[in-house]
């Protein structure tokens, strides 16, 4: 049997639109974080809620759960730059004396690695022969947030290319995992998603996490409460206001928490 062609769409920083930021398109977003959800499928919702085109096609949730690890990541930053209204920093905790302080944040212009020549799939010599592997997606992300198993065998059997690719990985030696992993690293676009800052209170030099998730995107209970002090004041429909541009709305709600709305 011949290897199964690659399922990672071969594109590494693709080009996007996002659709007009409306209450629905937050709505979406909120609910695509809701709770008990891995985060693969949230980040999976989310970007398939913000952007309408991806590469110059619709948006469609099996392509966007079929983008490398690496070009997710990415499309979540430049997701979350269209609803964070912040000052630029993001709030974090030191792992030493567990202090909260601010950290500063560029979402639009974090550095990137571009995609290795072989992307999305890679040639790697193992114990085994030669074997193929694709760069891990979406897909993989998500099954690997499902399994409680080994996670990089695991993720080394869903990204095989080989028909026997879940029994190989239980039979990858030590050093052929190594190599794949490597080969992959390699191959696989790439966006910085750490920073690496100092606790003011103890001056611990550490790296944050910079998770768009945690800190970017609209909670539902925000937008209810907008929604219901709109329609409590003017009596518009749910729909109505959640139709309405999203700095709209909250120019409503500053106008009548100010005095200025209702009959």
């Amino acid at each position: 049997m011949e290897d199964r062609a690659p399922s990672t769409l071969a594109v590494a920083f693709p080009s996007v639109s996002a659709r007009p930021v409306t209450g629905n398109v937050e709505f979406s977003v909120a609910e695509a974080l809701g709770p008990g959800r891995s985060r693969p499928a949230q980040v999976t919702g989310v970007l398939t809620a913000v952007f309408d085109r991806i590469g110059g096609v619709a948006s469609d949730i099996e392509d966007v759960r079929a983008l490398s690890s690496g070009s997710r990541e990415w499309l979540l930053q430049r997701a979350a730059s269209y609803f964070w209204i912040g000052s630029g920093w993001f709030s974090a905790t030191c792992p030493t004396c567990d202090a909260d302080f601010d950290v500063p944040a560029a979402l639009t212009d974090a550095p990137r690695k571009p995609a290795g020549d072989d992307f999305p799939a890679v040639l790697v010599d193992t114990s085994l022969g030669q074997r193929r592997f694709e760069a891990p997606n979406g897909r993989h992300e998500e099954q690997l947030a499902q399994s409680e198993v080994d996670p990089v065998r695991t993720l080394i059997g869903a990204c095989g290319l080989s028909p026997t690719a879940t029994e190989d990985a239980q039979a990858f030696t030590e050093a052929d995992l190594i190599r794949i992993e490597d080969a992959l690293d390699r191959a696989s676009p790439e966006v910085a998603d750490r920073v690496s800052t100092s606790c003011p209170s103890c001056s611990t030099v550490t790296e944050v996490r910079l998770d768009p998730l945690a800190f970017a995107f609209p909670k539902a209970r925000q937008i209810l409460m907008e929604v219901h002090t709109i329609a409590k004041a003017y009596h518009w429909s749910e729909a109505d206001v959640l139709a309405l541009p999203s700095s709209r709305r909250r120019a409503y709600c500053s106008m009548i928490r100010n005095g200025g709305g209702g009959r």
